[in-house]
């Protein structure tokens, strides 16, 4: 059965169960307005449906899927490496900016220093009993990554060091060495303002 009640600004064709791929040839602009309606009754329409088979409901999923396909068969490019602790602050600031608690992350890097993936070590309070070079470098190892950078954020917004992130500072920097694997920085992120180990000479 075709389903041809959408939600008003037309440019969207009608859906049937025999396309695959319905909304192909849309502009994304069009997607995103179908798929993320930006007033709230909308939303909830789109999210809900009026009914079983709702076609607002078919339509917004059909446009979320075809958004991630485009998304994932676009080549994927390397990111640039870090070239300073300030690149590092640009780059993850506002991954971590909201979060009430402190989050532990090791940044696996590949030998230009480029990201290969984030990987969380914790969550909660620093306490540098939980953050264990195991749960670290595990992760460094499967990888095959040639290099780690270590980022926390301070919820106070000050990103001035403690004697707790010193020594877990210390003790990954010693695991590092051991394996091969180098802790190339320890960045700790505030609201405005980052601190940075390496860059500071406490290394």
């Amino acid at each position: 059965m075709e389903l041809r009640h959408f939600p008003p600004g037309g440019g969207m064709p009608a859906i049937t169960g025999r396309d695959a791929r319905p909304l192909e040839g849309v502009e994304e602009k069009e997607l995103f307005g179908a798929a993320f309606p930006d007033d709230g009754e909308g939303m909830r329409l789109a999210a809900r449906g009026s009914e079983p088979g709702d076609a607002v409901r078919i339509l917004r999923w059909e446009a979320v899927l075809e958004l991630a396909r485009r998304a994932l068969s676009v080549p994927r490019r390397r990111l640039e490496p870090f070239r300073s602790a300030a690149d590092v602050f640009e780059r993850y600031r506002f991954l971590l900016s909201d979060s009430p608690v402190e989050v532990f992350v090791a940044v696996l890097l590949d030998v230009k220093h480029r990201p290969l993936r984030e990987e969380r070590v914790s969550a909660g309070i620093l306490d540098g009993s939980l953050i264990h070079p195991r749960e670290v470098f595990a992760a460094a190892v499967r990888e095959r990554a040639a290099a780690v950078l270590l980022l926390h954020n301070h919820p106070s917004g000050d990103p001035a060091p403690s004697g707790q992130d010193r020594e877990v500072t210390r003790r990954l920097r010693s695991a590092g060495g051991i394996l091969g694997i180098p802790v190339v920085d320890h960045v700790i992120l505030g609201d405005a303002a980052f601190f940075s180990f390496r860059e500071e000479g406490d290394w």
